[in-house]
C-alpha cells in the first residue's frame, strides 16, 4: 500500500546558487549531497541530519518558480508508492495541478512527481525518488 512519510525537502529559488550553497554549508552546517545543471536551471540539494534543502537557480523565472529571488517555491513530500497515494487523494477529491505524474531523469538520478495545491493555495509536490539519499 502506498504512503506518505514525511516531508522530503524545502525548496529556495536562488538568484546565486554558489552563494546559498557557500551559506548553507559553510555557515549553517549543511552537506552538499549534489549539483547539476538541468533543463530548468542549476540545481542543488543539501541535507542537513534527516533534513533536506533544495537550492534551485531557475533558468527561465516565470509566475510558476515565484522569480529569482530567494522564495520559497514549494514543499515536497516523500512518498512510496506514489500511483496509490494519487489515486488514493483522487478519491478523497484532492484536485492535482497536472493530471499524469511526471517521470523524470533529473534531478538527483530521477524522480516521479506530481503536484497540487494546499488548501491556502500552498505548492505541495509529491516526490518518488529513484534512488535513496
Amino acid at each position: 500500500m502506498g504512503s506518505i512519510y514525511g516531508i522530503h525537502h524545502i525548496c529556495v529559488n536562488t538568484p546565486e546558487i554558489d552563494r546559498s550553497i557557500a551559506f548553507y554549508r559553510d555557515l549553517i552546517g549543511f552537506t552538499l549531497l549534489g549539483r547539476e545543471s538541468c533543463t530548468f536551471g542549476e540545481y542543488a540539494m543539501l541535507r542537513l541530519n534527516d533534513s533536506r534543502l533544495e537550492l534551485i537557480q531557475p533558468k527561465n523565472p516565470d509566475a510558476n518558480s515565484f522569480g529569482n529571488c530567494g522564495s520559497l517555491t514549494h514543499f515536497g513530500l516523500a512518498v512510496r508508492g506514489i500511483d496509490e497515494v494519487v489515486a488514493d487523494l483522487r478519491a478523497k477529491g484532492v484536485q492535482f495541478l497536472n493530471e499524469e505524474i511526471d517521470d523524470c531523469d533529473e534531478p538527483m538520478g530521477g524522480l516521479r512527481a506530481i503536484s497540487l495545491l494546499g488548501p491556502s493555495g500552498e505548492a505541495i509536490n509529491l516526490y518518488e525518488f529513484k534512488r535513496d539519499f
